[in-house]
């Protein structure tokens, strides 16, 4: 694959292949935006397209030993740094220091591509932006962030920012047709709501039934004491995300009265596959009892609580606060169940 073979992304490439027309690559680079839409993909065959030995139309050839070693994460001059436990710690960083003081070995340029760089600690952070302050012309750093406002200032400032959007439909669908069943299709392709990556990257039945199940037990939070069930800071996210297409789910509902809008198809109603769920004390459905400004205050506040993850939030604490959340979303109303 090449750099002109990222789909979707036409801004971003413009400004990389601008960069390498006029041979003034930046230094620091900060790829931004969604999960799952591209960032990574486009940091390495830019790399490769820095590196390569017979590029094509400024773009890598995708064929020499230069960019089958990058492909390979082999490549002596192309290193790529994630967070481990969701964490980027000092010694990562200085690591980094020590490889850009050697010049590069077997490429052009020395790229360090840092996925999830808002997992930098404080310390990391610091660091860091001394490395930043002094760039080599030689040295080449692509940050990787979807959510870049958790990066210090001062390093995004001496960035270069090329943002990254969700895909449009027809696009999205280009990119996941190979990989997916013509029979899921449909179902995976607005799920992914533009993000490829997203769609790809997992087993949504069993992600979906695992989400249902959680909320299940936060609506009966207040009846019972059910203890929160979030492994770890990774499945929060998860958790979050799929709450917001829910969300999304139900004012698409509440606007257009179609079952057949709905991207989570999350069976709120006992019965059957649809989002609507039969309340029958009420005899109402759950978009019928859900106000609009209630909806968009609790996907507000989950998109709040997504970004402070990084703080290293309370577990508990957080699994009490969203469920208070979720309830408040839907009025706080009994419900018969949630089954996945």
């Amino acid at each position: 694959m090449a750099l002109r073979d990222i789909v979707g992304q036409e801004k971003a490439l413009r400004i990389f292949f601008g960069a390498l027309r006029r041979n003034r690559v930046p230094s620091a680079i900060l790829l931004s935006g969604d999960a799952g839409i591209g960032k990574r993909l486009a940091a390495i065959n830019y790399a490769k397209a820095i590196n390569c030995v017979h590029p094509i139309d400024l773009d890598c050839c995708d064929k020499c030993n230069s960019c089958k070693k990058i492909d390979a994460g082999i490549h002596l001059d192309v290193s790529i740094i994630i967070p481990e436990n969701d964490e980027i710690r000092i010694e990562v960083i200085r690591r980094i220091e020590e490889s850009l003081s050697l010049k590069a070995s077997e490429g052009k340029k020395k790229v360090i591509i840092i996925e999830g760089a808002e997992a930098m600690n404080i310390y990391a952070a610091n660091a860091f932006l001394k490395t930043l302050e002094e760039p080599s012309p030689d040295d080449l750093i692509m940050l990787i962030s979807s959510n870049p406002d958790m990066l210090l200032d001062t390093i995004r400032s001496r960035c270069i920012n090329i943002r990254f959007y969700p895909l449009p439909l027809d696009k999205c669908r280009d990119v996941i047709s190979k990989n997916i069943k013509a029979e899921e299709m449909d179902f995976m392709l607005n799920l992914s709501m533009g993000r490829p990556g997203f769609a790809m990257s997992g087993n949504f039945k069993k992600e979906r039934e695992w989400f249902m199940e959680l909320l299940n037990d936060m609506i009966y939070q207040a009846l019972r004491k059910s203890k929160n069930r979030w492994a770890d800071k990774g499945e929060i996210k998860l958790w979050l995300d799929m709450a917001s297409i829910l969300l999304r789910d139900i004012v698409v509902f509440k606007i257009t009265c179609k079952e057949d809008a709905i991207l989570l198809n999350s069976k709120l109603r006992v019965t059957d596959n649809s989002l609507i769920n039969d309340d029958k004390s009420k005899g109402l459905p759950l978009a019928a009892r859900c106000s609009m400004s209630g909806i968009l205050s609790a996907h507000q506040e989950l998109q709040r609580i997504r970004g402070l993850l990084d703080f290293n939030l309370n577990k508990s604490i957080t699994w009490n606060y969203v469920s208070t959340v979720m309830r408040q979303a839907i009025k706080g109303s009994k419900m018969e169940g949630i089954n996945a």
